[in-house]
C-alpha cells in the first residue's frame, strides 16, 4: 500500500479538486490494481525490464503504479489530458513516456510497432468504446508479447442498481439506454455506450482470436455511506456486491498465451 500512499501523496501536491474526487472514489480499485500487478509480476519485476501500454492514462493514477513497481511505462491519452501542465510534470517526475494519440479506433502511431509489451492496462474504458472495436483490439493483439496480459475493469451490466433502474424506466416508459440528463451533464469522450455481462465479455474476445485465455472475477471497489441521497441505490449496490452474478464492477484478464491466428476482420462500409 505504500505506493497507493504516493499516488495521494502526488495528488495532495497538485491540488487538484477534480483528481482528488476521482481518486478518492476509485482508491479501492487501484488497491487491487496493485494487488494484481504484486501477485502477477511481482517476482519477474526483479529480474526482467517489462513493458507496460497503460491506455487512457488520464492523471497518470495507474501509470505511476507500474512505474513504483519498476515497469517501463507508455501512458497513452489524448492530447487534453497530457497537455494538463501537472500531468506533464508529474509523467516526467515518474518517467513515464508521454503518448498523445487522439484516435483510439486507428493508433495511428502504433502501426509499424510488433510484439512490444508484456502488459496492457485497459481501465474503466471498455464500456466507453462507441465505434467498431475490431481494428482497436487487432493492434492490440499485435503490439502484445506472446505470454502478455491485457488488464480490463469494467461495470458489470448486471450491476443491481442498473438492473433494477432499467426495470423502472421500461416500466414507466419513461426511457432506454443512457440517460438524456448523462448526456449533457458528463464530460467525456464517450458515455457508458455500453456496459457487458462476463457471458459477453467471453463471447467478445471469442469473435476476435481464438488464443485469448480470459478470466473475469467480479468484485466491487465504491464503498458507498448508506444514507440519502440516493439511498435505495446504495443499498441495492451493497445487495449486489454480496452475490458474484449482480456485483457492481468485473475485472478482466484476458491472457494471450500464443498468437496463432486473428479471426475477424473489420466490415466495410
Amino acid at each position: 500500500m505504500e505506493i497507493i500512499q504516493k499516488v495521494e501523496k502526488e495528488i495532495s501536491i497538485s491540488g487538484q479538486l477534480n483528481e482528488k474526487e476521482y481518486f478518492e472514489f476509485h482508491k479501492d480499485r487501484y488497491a487491487r490494481f496493485n494487488n494484481f500487478l504484486e501477485s502477477e509480476f511481482g517476482d519477474r519485476i526483479k529480474h526482467e525490464k517489462l513493458k507496460v501500454l497503460d491506455i487512457g492514462s488520464h492523471y497518470l493514477h495507474s501509470s505511476i503504479i507500474l512505474s513504483e513497481m519498476g515497469f517501463e511505462v507508455d501512458g497513452m491519452d489524448v492530447s487534453e489530458f497530457w497537455n494538463l501542465d501537472f500531468v506533464e510534470k508529474r509523467g516526467e517526475k515518474y518517467g513515464i513516456n508521454r503518448i498523445i494519440e487522439n484516435d483510439l479506433a486507428i493508433l495511428p502511431g502504433f502501426q509499424k510497432v510488433s510484439d512490444h509489451y508484456d502488459l496492457i492496462v485497459f481501465t474503466e474504458i471498455f464500456e466507453h468504446i462507441t465505434f467498431n472495436p475490431i481494428r482497436l483490439w487487432q493492434n492490440l493483439y499485435r503490439i502484445l508479447k506472446a505470454g502478455g496480459i491485457i488488464y480490463i475493469s469494467t461495470p458489470n451490466a448486471l450491476a443491481l442498481p442498473s438492473l433494477v433502474r432499467t426495470f423502472k424506466n421500461l416500466f414507466f416508459l419513461s426511457s432506454i439506454g443512457i440517460s438524456v440528463h448523462d448526456i449533457f451533464s458528463k464530460v467525456t469522450y464517450g458515455h457508458h455506450w455500453k456496459e457487458y455481462t462476463s457471458k459477453e465479455i467471453e463471447t467478445y474476445f471469442k469473435f476476435l482470436s481464438d488464443d485469448f485465455d480470459v478470466e473475469i472475477y467480479p468484485y466491487n471497489y465504491k464503498n458507498y455511506n448508506l444514507k440519502p441521497p440516493f439511498l435505495i441505490f446504495k443499498i441495492l449496490s451493497r445487495i449486489g456486491n454480496l452475490t458474484k452474478k449482480f456485483a457492481d464492477d468485473l475485472e478482466v484478464l484476458v491472457r494471450l498465451p500464443q498468437k496463432k491466428s486473428w479471426k475477424i476482420r473489420p466490415p466495410k462500409y
